[in-house]
Order: structure tokens, then C-alpha cells, then sequence
């Protein structure tokens, strides 16, 4: 329930958005909140602008998205051509209210008003081994090592590779949510960044939509992980493989096998994390399904 408060916010922006020009439409799921101006925490904006615009980027709760050409049949595109897109996420912990996107290097536009709607987490309690709660000095080189690779595979850019809707990588009942709060063996940690799915051990893992794998290896608390770059600084992951079917600089298709379900690195049993990264935000990963969660039109 938004109550009060929210629904004059909501009303406001509705305004907002009504005398300026932009036309924003969003889509629905039980993540997705309906209406004008919305996304919803781990949502995805797709900021689309006509040619006669000019802009270079647009910037978003700190984040920065270059504009470039959408594939030709995109099927987000709504039909344009000659018209240009930015992708953004929201990440989970972000703040929720009424935030800026700011246009750069684009005359006549200077910013517009979204809504981020907040959601519930769930809080998860689990045991594994201690030395994922609490690894040993002589792994910690290792560790940053690890997250140092992460992050520059997370930090490449490649035109956007994706022509299609996303597809689930397996299907299973999912066991722990996306942004939920983690306490493994009584100790608080990093919240979760995408959502497990249980599965039988060895089933094939496939790839959520076409792209290039930018990491495919084995990590201490990941275990066997496939990172996919579906371009537009949009990434899906694959986590705790028992086998990796890829190789990274590999291009891939939609469907295609990058791996085995597993129980390697830091979990209690066979699973398959599936998460998603959009411009250094995490976002919620079942939203694909129905990406983008928000259109923003500039003429």
C-alpha cells in the first residue's frame, strides 16, 4: 500500500510528466508497479530519444548511460527507427522517492522526474561451511583478486547484443530472493544480489539471452561462474556450475548451454544463482522477462 503520502507523490510526477513532453510507460509484474513515472527497486529504464535530440548520455541515482543505436528489430523499439537508447538500472539499494534523470550534452532538455518505488526484501537465515562466513588469511589474496576480475569484466562496453526477450535460464523453484537480507550462521552480510533457483544436479544452465562471456572460471565464494554481456552495460550471471560449457570472448546465443548446474563455492546444496548487473546496479533478474520495466520517450 502506497497510503497518502506516496499517492500525492505519484500524482505530482503524473503531472510532471504530462506537461513535458515525455511519454513514460512501464510494464507489470508482481516487481513492476503499474502506472506513469514508475520503477521499482532492481527495475530497468530504457531512456529512448530521437536523433534530432543530439544527447550523448543520461545520468541516473549516480549512474551513467551512454546513448546508442537499438538493433534493428528491437522489439522494444516500438516501431521507431532513427532513434537512439540509454539502458539504467535501479539497484536494490537504492533510495526510494522521487529522483532526477539528468540529460548530457542534449539541448533543450535538462532532467525529468522518476519514481522509485520500494519493495520488500526477505530476510534469509542459512549455515555453510565457516570458511565462507569467515575464510582463512591465506585465501584472502585470492578473494580480492577475484573481485578485481569481477569488476572488470563488469566494466566492459559492447553494442547492444540482445534482439530478443529474456528467457529464464532453467526453470526450478526459486529458494532465495533477489536483495534479500543475508545472515549465514548468525552473521550479517551483503545482501543477495540475484535469485537462487533449485534444480537437479547436473542440469543444463542456458544462457538468458545472446551475448559475449566476459568471465568463465572458478571463484572461492562464487564457484564455477559465467558472466554474459548482453551489451548496453547490461550482464547476466551464473553462479555455483558444477561444469562450464563456455569459454570467455565467446559469443553466445540465446538457449545456448554455458554450463551444469552445481553446488560449488559458497552455498548448501545444488542451485543455480542467476543474477543481473545493468550499469553497476543490481537488478532483479525475473524482470527480464518483461524488460524493459520502464520506456522513457524524448522526442
Amino acid at each position: 500500500m502506497y497510503g497518502v503520502k506516496n499517492s500525492f507523490l505519484i500524482f505530482v510526477l503524473v503531472l510532471l510528466l504530462g506537461h513535458s513532453g515525455v511519454s513514460l510507460a512501464t510494464g507489470s509484474d508482481r516487481d513492476v508497479a503499474s502506472g506513469s513515472g514508475k520503477v521499482v527497486l532492481g527495475g530497468t529504464l530504457l531512456v529512448s530519444e530521437g536523433l534530432a535530440s543530439h544527447c550523448q548520455s543520461v545520468s541516473f541515482l549516480g549512474r551513467r548511460a551512454d546513448f546508442s543505436p537499438h538493433p534493428v528489430h528491437w522489439p522494444w523499439s516500438g516501431g521507431a527507427e532513427n532513434r537512439k537508447v540509454a539502458l539504467l538500472g535501479v539497484d536494490f539499494a537504492d533510495k526510494p522517492g522521487v529522483h532526477r534523470l539528468r540529460f548530457i550534452g542534449c539541448p533543450g532538455v535538462s532532467s525529468r522526474s522518476v519514481l522509485v518505488v520500494d519493495r520488500r526484501f526477505m530476510t534469509s537465515r542459512l549455515h555453510v561451511k565457516k570458511s565462507f562466513v569467515h575464510p582463512p588469511k591465506s585465501f584472502f589474496d585470492r578473494i580480492r583478486r577475484e573481485t578485481l576480475e569481477i569488476h572488470k569484466g563488469l566494466a566492459e562496453r559492447i553494442s547492444i547484443a540482445f534482439e530478443k526477450p529474456f528467457v529464464m535460464p532453467i526453470k526450478g523453484r526459486i529458494t532465495h530472493d533477489f536483495g534479500a537480507i543475508r545472515i549465514l550462521n548468525g552473521t550479517p552480510l551483503s545482501r543477495h544480489s540475484g535469485e537462487d533457483i533449485d534444480g537437479p544436479e547436473g542440469l543444463p544452465v542456458k544462457a538468458a539471452n545472446s551475448g559475449r562471456v566476459v568471465i568463465a572460471g572458478p571463484f572461492y565464494y562464487d564457484g564455477n561462474m559465467v558472466i554474459v554481456d548482453h551489451g548496453g552495460g547490461l550482464f547476466t550471471e551464473y553462479l555455483h556450475l558444477s561444469k562450464i560449457r563456455v569459454k570467455a570472448g565467446q559469443d553466445v546465443f540465446q538457449g545456448e548451454v554455458v554450463g551444469n548446474i552445481g553446488h560449488t563455492g559458497r552455498v548448501t546444496g545444488p542451485v543455480l544463482h542467476y543474477g543481473a548487473v545493468l550499469g553497476n546496479a543490481h537488478v532483479n533478474p525475473l524482470l527480464l522477462s518483461k524488460f524493459p520495466s520502464a520506456v522513457l520517450e524524448i522526442p
